[in-house]
């Protein structure tokens, strides 16, 4: 078995993390303490990327994408969780390569040449806000055109040229399956009549080394009596959630190894937090509790990182055969890594000594909310329980 990355692989991997590195992090604060980037530092994040020919690598390659193989873009995600500013890679939701006709020249084209931003607004808030099947927003049909009503969160503050891309429950389409089968996309401008940004505080799931739950502030948009056309659906009345299963599997892979880049921050920061600071005389690196959770975090990062890696190599060797299965695996190891790691970390700064600039539940819950991540473990362990068990025989 030859566990060796290819010479080039390897040379894209130390340049994004040089990357990383010298213009990403210098600019972490910032973003903590804004939940945003300036205009001027994104631009210039971009033109870096542009530069390491990463801009729109996950794109096709008749749309001027890299068409990188899953291990290639896997060690890519890995560098990128590395630190907690979201850059943006060029990279466009799949479900917009459906764009048809005037779509096309007035989102597809400049989400993947970077001058417009496409923001999926699917998750509702409230507990329940990440299970499809508790969505309320609605697309009531109004002879040619449409009336949507319903709020949604979004995972990043909109600018003027932006654009949503907004799942709703599509009154015109039965849907036997339950909502996901009529679950319609609709493309938004956002000086769309009747939609709105808002701020919005809502509970967080209670911390489990604590049992705190905090309010966070959220972005909302809301939709009241927002009208628009038949010309705003994105693919087929109804097939909002075929258009994002398709490559669902290999995002949950790639989301694997962006996980496993996270966690490397979090051990980065508790290792040299557990080292730095005194207390009573010694090291907090020298307590054995310490140095438990420390070994714990190490070996469950390199764990999940070889399944991440040995399911890539599969899709690329073997083709699609158990990707679900692949890429439920994945998921499943992957974000009880994430969580056990934000336990520990929060444990180790909560101790003797001052409080991390950045706070590892807040860094996580920006990059995946706590209650979505939940609802993804059960799906995940659904779908590996059933291949196990051959349920769909029984």
């Amino acid at each position: 078995m030859d566990f060796e990355f290819p010479d080039d692989t390897l040379m894209l991997r130390d340049m994004l993390r040089r990357f990383v590195q010298k213009e990403a992090r210098p600019l972490e604060m910032d973003f903590f303490n804004t939940g945003a980037l300036k205009p001027e530092q994104r631009a210039r994040l971009q033109r870096s990327i542009e530069q390491l020919g990463l801009w729109g690598y996950l794109a096709p390659e008749e749309l001027g994408g890299a068409g990188l193989d899953m291990v290639t873009s896997c060690l890519i995600e890995e560098e990128l969780g590395r630190t907690f500013v979201p850059l943006e890679m060029g990279n466009v939701p799949p479900m917009l390569y459906t764009c048809q006709g005037d779509q096309v020249g007035k989102f597809l084209e400049p989400a993947l040449e970077g001058s417009r931003r496409p923001i999926i607004a699917a998750r509702e808030p409230g507990q329940s806000g990440v299970d499809p099947e508790s969505w309320t927003t609605i697309a009531a049909p109004q002879g040619d055109k449409f009336l949507l009503e319903g709020r949604k969160i979004l995972s990043i503050k909109p600018e003027a040229d932006d654009f949503f891309i907004v799942l709703a429950q599509d009154k015109s389409v039965s849907s036997p399956e339950g909502k996901t089968s009529g679950m319609t996309a609709f493309l938004l401008e956002p000086d769309t009549p009747g939609l709105s940004i808002q701020t919005q505080n809502i509970r967080t799931t209670p911390e489990r080394s604590s049992g705190d739950t905090r309010t966070q502030p959220v972005i909302v948009l809301a939709l009241k009596e927002c009208q628009v056309g038949r010309e705003n659906i994105l693919g087929k009345p109804g097939g909002a959630f075929k258009l994002a299963s398709d490559e669902a599997p290999r995002a949950m892979i790639r989301m694997g190894a962006r996980y496993v880049g996270m966690v490397e921050r979090l051990i980065e920061m508790a290792s040299e937090h557990a080292k730095d600071w005194v207390s009573l005389g010694a090291s907090l690196a020298v307590r054995p509790a310490i140095q438990r959770m420390l070994a714990e975090m190490r070996v469950e990062v390199e764990s999940v990182r070889w399944l991440v890696y040995h399911s890539a190599w599969l899709i690329d060797t073997k083709g699609a055969d158990m990707l679900r299965v692949l890429a439920a695996q994945v998921r499943l190891a992957s974000g009880t890594m994430l969580k056990r790691a934000v336990d520990n970390a929060t444990m180790i700064y909560t101790g003797p000594g001052p409080s991390p600039q950045i706070d590892p539940q807040r860094f996580v819950q920006s990059a995946v909310p706590m209650e979505a991540l939940e609802v993804a473990l059960e799906q995940a362990r659904a779908v590996v329980a059933n291949q196990m068990l051959n349920l769909s025989q029984i």
